[in-house]
C-alpha cells in the first residue's frame, strides 16, 4: 500500500527489459493510485498488454469485484489487455513457469506469506479455479497485528538480531525440530519450558513467528495434500536465510501428513510480483483470446455465422464428437490440437492446453460432454454480454463520449449518437439486485443502445458518481442520455416502463434522423 512498482518484462525469459521504476502513493485512494498509474504508462509510452498484481488494500479501496475494471479504466490505451490478480496469483505465474513448480506434474500449492497469507492451487501444471483457501486462512492477518503488539516488531515478520550466529540458528531449529508440548497461539507461553530458551533472547520474537506460520501452513496442506508447496515470504521474512526457514516451516509439512521435501522455498522472493503479473497478463489473455478464437469457430461450424448466440444442446454435442478425434468420450490435448481443424481454426499447445484448464477447471487432462457444455455456455455470457459497469465520473464519460461515434445497426451515425441507458443501484437495495438479470435481457433485445451500470456503494469513485454528479433520489433509477443529455429519469425496477422508455426515446431519434437525412 506504500507504492506501485513496474518494469517490463520478457516473457520468454522472465527477465527485466528494462529498469524498473517505483512511483510513491500519496495516501491509500483511488485517486491517488490513478495518478500512479498515469506516471508509470506516461514513463513507458505503453500500449500493449499489461498484468497488474494487486494488494488487498488496493483492492478493498477499489472494490474487491471492481478493481479489475477500474484499474483497466486508468490504463485507456491498454484497454481491453489488461490482466489483474491479487500478489498470490501473480508470484504463482513466476514460480510455477521459471521457478521450482514447472519441474512438477502433480497438485502444486503456492502460499505467500506476508501481511496476510495466500494460496494458489495448480494441477498438471493449470490453475484450479475456484481454489481459495481463504476460509482456512483470513484469521492469519489479525493474529500476526496483536503478535507485532506483543513482541514489538514492524513489517510482516521479525528481523534476526545483529549478534545471531549459527549456534542461534542451530538452537532455534532444535527447538522447531521438538518444540514445547504446550504454547499458547502468538508463542508468549510454553517456550520457557525449553531448556535452550534463555541463549535466544533476541530470537523468541522469530520462534513465535515460526508457530503461527506454522499452524497455518499445516491447514492448507492438509487441506490439499499437495506434491510440491512452493512458499515465498516477502518484506523482512525474505531476509531471513533458506537454511533457517526451510527448519522452521517443515513441522507444518510433516504435521500435515506429508514429507519434508514436499516444502520448497521459491525463487523469485524479490521480484516474483512484477514478473509473476507480467506472465499472468500473457497466460490469462492469450488464453481470453483463444478461448474467443474457439467459441468463434465452433458458432461459425454449426449456425454459419461467427457471432455469439444460443446453441442447442445436441448442436453443441455433435460438436463435442467430431472434435473428440480418438471416439473415447472426453475430449483431451491431442483431440483439440486435431479437431480444431475440422472447425475451421487452429491451437498451438498452449492453448490446447489453456483451453483445457477452462473446460475442467483445471482438474482434469480430459474434458466430459457436461464440462464442454457448461464452458460454452460461461464463455457465451461473457461474449454476450451488454451492460457495462462504471465505477466513476472518468468512465461514465468515456463511455457517454463513444456512443457518440456509435453505428446503428444500419452502419450509419446518428447526429446525436447513441442512446445511453445508466442504472444507478446499490448492493443493499433488493430491488436492483433482483433486477440485475431483467436489465441485461432488456439491453440484449436493444442492440443499438448503450447500457451502463453503477453501483453507488461499491467504491468512492461509484459514490461521487451517484451523490454528487448524478444525485441519485431513489433505487434503481435509471439516466437516459442523448448526445451527453440527460433526457429522461425513470425509477423503478420495472421492465415494462423501461422498454416504454426506450421504445418512445428511440423512435424520436430515428424521427430526427431520417429529417436530417432528407
Amino acid at each position: 500500500m506504500h507504492s506501485a512498482k513496474a518494469a517490463l518484462v520478457d516473457t520468454a525469459n522472465a527477465e527485466f527489459h528494462r529498469p524498473g521504476v517505483t512511483t510513491y502513493l500519496d495516501d491509500l485512494s483511488v485517486q491517488s493510485v490513478q495518478e500512479a498509474m498515469k506516471k508509470i504508462t506516461k514513463h513507458y509510452h505503453w500500449n500493449g498488454p499489461v498484468g497488474v498484481s494487486v494488494t488487498r488494500a488496493v483492492t478493498r479501496v477499489l472494490g474487491n469485484q471492481a478493481a479489475g475494471k477500474q484499474l483497466e479504466a486508468m490504463m485507456p490505451d491498454s484497454k481491453g489487455k489488461v490482466a489483474t490478480m491479487i500478489h498470490t496469483e501473480a508470484a504463482a505465474y513466476a514460480e510455477m513457469y521459471f521457478g521450482p513448480g514447472r519441474e512438477c506434474e502433480g497438485v502444486v500449492l503456492v502460499v505467500t506469506v506476508g501481511t496476510g497469507m495466500g494460496t494458489v492451487t495448480y494441477n498438471l501444471g493449470q490453475k484450479v479455479r475456484n481454489s481459495d483457501l481463504k476460509h482456512l486462512t483470513w484469521t492469519y492477518e489479525r493474529e500476526l497485528a496483536k503478535m507485532k503488539e506483543k513482541w514489538g516488531w514492524n513489517g510482516v515478520a521479525p528481523e534476526l538480531p545483529e549478534d545471531c550466529n549459527d549456534d542461534g540458528c542451530d538452537i532455534i531449529q532444535q527447538i522447531i525440530k521438538s518444540p514445547p508440548s504446550k504454547y499458547s497461539k502468538d508463542g508468549s507461553v510454553g517456550l520457557m519450558d525449553c531448556p535452550e530458551y534463555e541463549k535466544i533472547e533476541g530470537m523468541k520474537p522469530v520462534i513465535a513467528w515460526a508457530y503461527l506460520v506454522d499452524r497455518y501452513l499445516q491447514k492448507v496442506a492438509e487441506a490439499v495434500k499437495p506434491d510440491k508447496l512452493i512458499l515465498l515470504t516477502t518484506g523482512a521474512a525474505a531476509k531471513l536465510p533458506e537454511e533457517l526457514l526451510v527448519p522452521l516451516f517443515t513441522p507444518a509439512i510433516t504435521g500435515a501428513g506429508l514429507k519434508p521435501d514436499v516444502l520448497v522455498l521459491g525463487d523469485f522472493p524479490e521480484r516474483a510480483l512484477v514478473k509473476g503479473a507480467a506472465l499472468g497478463a500473457h497466460i490469462e489473455l492469450g488464453r481470453r483470446a483463444a478461448g474467443e478464437v474457439f467459441r468463434a469457430a465452433l458458432t461459425q461450424t454449426i449456425t454459419g455465422s461467427p457471432h455469439p448466440r444460443e446453441i442447442y444442446k445436441q448442436d453443441l454435442l455433435w460438436a463435442f464428437k467430431r472434435l473428440d478425434r480418438d471416439k473415447d468420450g472426453v475430449i483431451g490435448r491431442n483431440d483439440l490440437l486435431e479437431g480444431a481443424h475440422f472447425i475451421g481454426t487452429t491451437l498451438s499447445d498452449a492453448e490446447a492446453t489453456g483451453l483445457l484448464r477452462d473446460f475442467t477447471g483445471g482438474m482434469m487432462e480430459s474434458a466430459t460432454p457436461d464440462q464442454f457444455l457448461a464452458w460454452y455456455e460461461r464463455i457465451l455470457e461473457i461474449a454476450m454480454a451488454r451492460v457495462v459497469e462504471v465505477h466513476n465520473v472518468d468512465e461514465f464519460e468515456h463511455y457517454v463520449e463513444e456512443a457518440l461515434e456509435k453505428p446503428a445497426s444500419s452502419g450509419l451515425i446518428q447526429d446525436e449518437g447513441a442512446l445511453v441507458v445508466l442504472e444507478c443501484g446499490y448492493t443493499h437495495c433488493r430491488p436492483c439486485m433482483k433486477f440485475e438479470k431483467t436489465y441485461e435481457i432488456v439491453a440484449k433485445k436493444y442492440v443499438d443502445t448503450v447500457f451502463l451500470r453503477v453501483l453507488g456503494d461499491e467504491s468512492p469513485g461509484a459514490a461521487h458518481l451517484c451523490r454528487d454528479v448524478l444525485d441519485v433520489q431513489g433505487t434503481p433509477e435509471f439516466r437516459f442520455f442523448r448526445g451527453k443529455k440527460l433526457v429522461h429519469v425513470m425509477r423503478g425496477a420495472d421492465k415494462g416502463k423501461l422498454e416504454k422508455s426506450l421504445q418512445s426515446l428511440l423512435v424520436e431519434g430515428e424521427v430526427g434522423f431520417a429529417l436530417q437525412t432528407v
